[in-house]
């Protein structure tokens, strides 16, 4: 018996490619602190960063996605594997909708995969906002265009797509 491997995915499926919030307006901000997601979330909100700070947990995108469903969305999962966000690069602009992306900090993949401390601390990571073919980094100053992010070389952690809160798939 030959088994087959999938030696790649698509970040979403073909058969679902509708777009969802094409029209979102966003207005950037800027971070204080290591608050990278509920800063990031609250381009999506409008609501401050402190008070969607106290409704989730940083570390768990599920409490992100039912924050988000108070506001008519949610996340949901993007197949990705331990690959640099540049090799997502055109799948995301030919998708042009709206996503959160999470690298991790370190450049070296080695400091990704190493033991934890004796804390549980690994290592770092980041959380922004893709609109369409623009990224809010809530660390810059402005937005930038996917194509021009100085992040493109970081590994990936976690993409989702945001979609509707009644669509069929998300967390």
């Amino acid at each position: 018996m030959t088994i087959a491997f999938d030696h790649s995915s698509s970040i979403w499926p073909r058969e679902s490619n509708g777009k969802f919030f094409t029209d979102l307006s966003i207005d950037h901000r800027q971070q204080v602190g290591g608050s990278c997601v509920s800063t990031g979330l609250s381009l999506l909100s409008k609501e401050s960063p402190a008070a969607i700070r106290e409704q989730i947990n940083t570390q768990d995108p599920v409490s992100w996605s039912r924050y988000l469903q108070g506001y008519g969305m949610k996340l949901a999962y993007c197949a990705t594997d331990l690959r640099r966000l540049q090799h997502y690069q055109d799948q995301l602009l030919a998708l042009d909708d709206l996503f959160t992306i999470s690298t991790y900090s370190p450049a070296d993949i080695k400091a990704i995969g190493a033991a934890p401390d004796s804390s549980g601390w690994v290592c770092g990571s980041h959380f922004v906002v893709l609109h369409r073919h623009i990224v809010y980094d809530t660390l810059d100053a402005k937005p930038v265009a996917l194509n021009e992010y100085e992040d493109l070389t970081r590994y990936v952690k976690r993409l989702f797509r945001v979609v509707p809160v009644n669509h069929e798939r998300g967390l």
